[in-house]
């Protein structure tokens, strides 16, 4: 009995990490239509300035994609967008990177689908476009989110 107290107590002393990061409240929530909702995380503290302007200009772009592309629901089927801002650190350089990235699920499912973004273009040498965002969007959200 002891050997199985030991593993259990180990689980538990690692859960609340990842029950806090669950229960983390939204900084910002913008009702797109009704029952389709945007959730803002909070920009995290070690997150430099440019990257939260950037970030601050692909979220004005992000809720005029959402608005494009989803329409109202029915109570059981709403939809939860939430967005969060992130720092990566990319190749061997560890060049810091700012990306966005997106869940979504339906309020009667229980899958849940996810997607980054890369906030700027590095091909272009620009701030990611409308296009862009809705491409991403789409392929990676709302067309799994449509058949499941």
């Amino acid at each position: 009995m002891r050997s199985i107290r030991i593993p259990i107590l180990f689980l538990l002393l690692l859960l609340p990490p990842y029950i806090a990061k669950a229960q983390e409240k939204a900084e910002h929530e913008t009702d797109i239509h009704s029952n389709v909702r945007l959730l803002e995380m909070p920009i995290p503290q070690d997150i430099p300035e440019g990257f939260r302007v950037k970030y601050q200009a692909f979220l004005q772009q992000l809720k005029e994609v959402i608005k494009e592309n989803t329409s109202e629901r029915a109570a059981a089927s709403a939809l939860i967008i939430q967005v969060r801002p992130e720092v990566k650190e990319i190749g061997l350089n560890k060049t810091k990177r700012a990306v966005a990235n997106i869940m979504a699920f339906k309020k009667d499912s229980k899958n849940e689908f996810y997607g980054n973004i890369f906030l700027h273009n590095y091909a272009t040498g620009e701030a990611v476009n409308k296009q862009e965002i809705e491409k991403v969007l789409v392929q990676q959200i709302l067309n799994p989110l449509g058949s499941s």
